[in-house]
């Protein structure tokens, strides 16, 4: 199989597994291919003509031609510096490595992931907020985002794979959409009665067990096991964490449970204030169950061979 023809798998099955509606998404292909008409001279020519096809700017071919052909991968939730290295390393004794595959998004990938953080907002409005509040809420913290990844020195990884001549992709936002829509129609189609039976489904899920393994596991952040878990809303895909000031709106349209991958701190206070209850999935077993989803569309095509590492367990479902 072609890494261009993995890259595309992981898009295709992010957009099957977004919550959006079809139009959203085609109108975000829309406003982009748009833009590239619109674009002239050296704007025309530094475009990122992946944004033609693919409406997640975190998911991208890093290092490589996209011709390449992949057998053999190494897939690790952080692929930095140093898990390019250990690649190189593993090469050196005899392990064949065609391909390292990461979650969490580094280089250009990293720069544009408020971009995705739009999802978010649409994703509300499927609750029951306003379009104007959804993205009134988001706009400030899209911002904020944007403001804080300006410094980073984003082409580290990226550029150690290409000097060491290993081909490097990210799939993240694409992942975050399936284990958001699996765990969603998991509990609208069980619709446990409380916190104890959310923690039950998720405890059933593998990724989630070894989690446990590593006392990462699921756990109730606000309220208790006898809190009754009414409607929930998993909360797993975006980008990032969105603003604090979303809770009291979800309180509002009868939100009574946020499963979520984890919780900043800011968040925590005010969605306490809000009686809504909190349970943390687990954010690497989380990150983990999206690839493996995944992978798993993808080996519908060509089987591959996984390398583990930073976090990553392959765990296939028939």
């Amino acid at each position: 199989m072609k890494l261009r023809t993995v890259y595309e798998l992981a898009v295709k099955k992010g957009m099957m597994d977004d919550l959006r509606s079809r139009d959203v998404i085609v109108k975000t292909l829309s406003d982009s291919r748009k833009d590239y008409k619109k674009a002239k001279g050296i704007d025309k020519k530094t475009f990122d003509k992946a944004r033609l096809t693919n409406p997640y700017a975190d998911t991208r071919i890093l290092a490589g031609s996209g011709e390449e052909e992949v057998k053999n991968v190494l897939v690790g939730i952080d692929v930095e510096v140093a898990e390019i290295l250990m690649a190189d390393r593993l090469r050196e004794q005899g392990v064949k490595i065609d391909l390292i595959i990461g979650h969490h998004p580094e280089g250009k990938a990293l720069t544009q992931l408020h971009e995705v953080m739009k999802i978010q907002s649409s994703l509300w409005e499927k609750l029951g907020l306003s379009k104007k509040v959804a993205e009134g809420i988001m706009k400030e913290r899209i911002e904020e985002v944007a403001r804080n990844l300006a410094p980073v020195n984003c082409t580290r990884a990226e550029d150690a794979a290409k000097i060491l001549g290993i081909p490097f992709m990210c799939i993240h936002t694409a992942a975050d959409n399936c284990v958001t829509n699996y765990l969603q129609k998991l509990f609208d189609k069980k619709k446990p009665k409380d916190l104890k039976g959310v923690l039950n489904l998720l405890k059933a899920i593998p990724e989630y067990q070894e989690g446990m393994r590593h006392n990462v596991g699921p756990s109730i952040l606000i309220g208790d096991e006898k809190s009754a878990a009414g409607k929930i809303f998993v909360d797993m895909t975006g980008g990032t964490s969105g603003p604090s000031n979303l809770y009291p709106r979800l309180s509002q349209v009868g939100v009574g449970t946020v499963v979520g991958m984890h919780c900043k701190e800011s968040s925590y206070k005010i969605a306490k204030t809000e009686y809504i209850n909190y349970v943390i999935a687990g954010h690497m077993a989380s990150d983990t169950l999206g690839l493996n989803l995944v992978f798993d569309f993808i080996e519908k095509k060509e089987k591959l061979n996984f390398i583990e590492c930073s976090g990553f367990k392959r765990t296939r479902r028939k």
